[in-house]
């Protein structure tokens, strides 16, 4: 913190000299951000943009700051920004993917499918461009024009998670695939023995395939893994219930493979609510950890350039597409104008 507000302090006094020199009040701007400011920070930007209106950072960086806060108010100037970065730079996938996400945002499905598209067409595997307009298919009930998409996501990054997720659950809820929905259920579990939301939508699979013990062992388990989520004890009751009630009915427990299940759907309707919240999920948490569980949202790293005055530590930049979470991960790639 002291190199920041050292940082700070020295923007302040070039300033004092030089109030006309936009890139002093855009690095001032980026140490704001870096000091959790963005209110601060927000102000500055609007200085460097007074003074050129097309400065490519902070057009892009100030409508990313607005797109984080999550205030519908801010979004007109956001989209307007972007729109003003990407004559600019029209190459740059960045900036169309965060005119989908603001598309997305308010509910403008046809313009976002338009912008991530644009993206993935700049940029070849763009992972979070695949992943949130797989996401937009399937909110808006058009699974299966999310599958190819999702196999493309996949193919470029196989171990996507959330991509796994959100592929089991078209598998498994619209497809009527169970083998499909269980192989990407069990890669998830290769990868993570720990997932929760894998290992619950595994579960759900053994349900589907009339296989109790397992459905019944499977979600102890991830009770084990996960003791305060309640959906999981509920569904495990379920599972408990049911065995008790085809036990007393004289009927077996497990069925063949491949066999459907004939249960009451209601009920079968109960252990798939989570599984089916992949597709619906909380739009906040729509970058959603496990795709619907409300987690981290990926959001656009921070554009910059490199690094300069008074020793501010930065990394250096990198594409949206290095990082794993889905919506519009935050990145602290804040670098500063070289002047």
């Amino acid at each position: 913190m002291n190199k920041l507000t050292e940082a700070r302090d020295a923007y302040l006094r070039a300033l004092e000299l030089d109030r006309a020199n936009a890139d002093l009040w855009y690095n001032l701007a980026i140490v704001n951000i870096e000091m959790k400011d963005p209110s601060e920070a927000l102000k500055n930007f609007n200085h460097a943009l007074d003074l050129n209106p097309r400065h490519k950072l902070a057009l892009f960086n100030s409508a990313l700051l607005m797109q984080e806060s999550g205030d519908p108010k801010f979004w007109p100037e956001a989209n307007r920004r972007f729109l003003t970065y990407v004559e600019e730079e029209p190459e740059d996938a960045n900036g169309y993917f965060n005119l989908g996400m603001l598309a997305m945002d308010a509910n403008e499905n046809a313009a976002a499918e338009r912008w991530m598209r644009k993206a993935i067409g700049l940029q070849a595997g763009f992972r979070s461009a695949l992943f949130n307009l797989a996401l937009l298919y399937s909110q808006s009930k058009r699974e299966i024009n999310a599958l190819p998409v999702l196999d493309e996501l996949l193919r470029h990054h196989p171990e996507h998670i959330k991509g796994l997720i959100l592929k089991g659950d078209i598998l498994m809820n619209h497809k009527k695939d169970t083998n499909g929905a269980k192989a990407c259920f069990e890669r998830i579990l290769h990868m993570d023995p720990t997932n929760v939301q894998g290992k619950h939508n595994l579960c759900v699979v053994y349900f589907e395939e009339r296989d109790l013990p397992r459905a019944e062992r499977c979600l102890e388990e991830t009770l084990a893994l996960a003791p305060n989520e309640e959906y999981v004890r509920r569904h495990l009751s379920i599972v408990r219930s049911k065995m008790a009630a085809m036990s007393s009915a004289g009927h077996p427990l497990t069925s063949a493979k491949g066999a459907t299940v004939t249960a009451k759907q209601e009920e079968l309707s109960k252990v798939k609510e989570v599984i089916e919240e992949v597709a619906e999920g909380g739009e906040e948490g729509r970058g959603v950890d496990a795709v619907g569980n409300g987690a981290g949202d990926e959001k656009n790293v921070r554009k910059s350039s490199v690094e300069s005055l008074g020793g501010v530590g930065v990394d250096k930049p990198e594409s949206l597409d290095n990082s794993q979470s889905d919506k519009r991960t935050k990145g602290p790639l804040s670098m500063i104008l070289f002047l």
